[in-house]
């Protein structure tokens, strides 16, 4: 399959299970700081398993296309919300399962870290969305203090429009893919009407600039960018 398509019947599952809400008026704050007109909370699939189950097949077709059976030996999920959709994908391929958590409890180099874990270990992890990326990046520094060796993540849900993502990432030596972005999202939910041509409009001027529209709207910006920590 095609990223294309894996973007595309992931975007219809988004909207059919009303993941994605629409404010412009009444913009979500994030806990990062940003403002944004969207909201995507794909947490909500865990209630509807047929769709639940339609996209962990999506996710685990794209993460073995992406990188392989081989690539990895456990499958990891960030506290609180990537840990349904990890461990159902390391149910799907059969694999250990590790938590990761925002702040370490304890202490010592696994003092994050729930499960087991031997040092050299090749772990995917695996979360629902990433906004700027840079949770990603705290649980991937967790996971090798551990003594894990982490070149891959992988989420449902990519805002796919903060340049941070890719620096925070790359600068670690993780590649970061996805099943979805917001051009995809946007694509369908324009083809099915579920925009108005005011609320589209403000969707698209956010894409475009999500830091001046955040800041424009209240929240943080590009001045701040560089100290704000990220949300997802």
């Amino acid at each position: 399959m095609r990223n294309r398509e894996f973007a595309e019947h992931t975007a219809q599952i988004l909207l059919d299970t009303g993941c994605v809400l629409f404010r412009p008026n009444e913009p979500f704050f994030f806990s990062s700081g940003w403002v944004s007109p969207v909201f995507v909370d794909v947490k909500r699939l865990i209630s509807y398993p047929l769709a639940r189950n339609r996209l962990i097949d999506l996710a685990v077709q794209k993460i073995l296309q992406k990188v392989g059976y081989d690539a990895f030996d456990i499958i990891a999920g960030g506290e609180l919300a990537g840990i349904p959709f990890a461990a159902m994908v390391a149910d799907r391929l059969n694999l250990p399962l590790l938590i990761v958590r925002k702040q370490a409890k304890g202490y010592g180099p696994k003092a994050q870290i729930e499960g087991m874990i031997e040092p050299g270990k090749r772990v995917l992890l695996v979360e629902d969305l990433t906004t700027d990326g840079r949770t990603k990046a705290l649980f991937c520094d967790g996971l090798r203090r551990a003594g894990a060796d982490v070149r891959h993540a992988f989420v449902i849900f990519k805002y796919g429009i903060f340049d941070l993502v890719v620096r925070d990432l790359d600068s670690r030596g993780v590649d970061l893919f996805s099943l979805a972005d917001w051009n995809a999202l946007i694509k369908a939910a324009r083809a099915r009407g579920a925009l108005d041509s005011e609320t589209l409009a403000e969707i698209e001027a956010y894409i475009a600039d999500p830091m001046t529209w955040s800041e424009v709207h209240g929240g943080a910006g590009p001045a701040i960018a560089a100290q704000s920590p990220g949300s997802e």
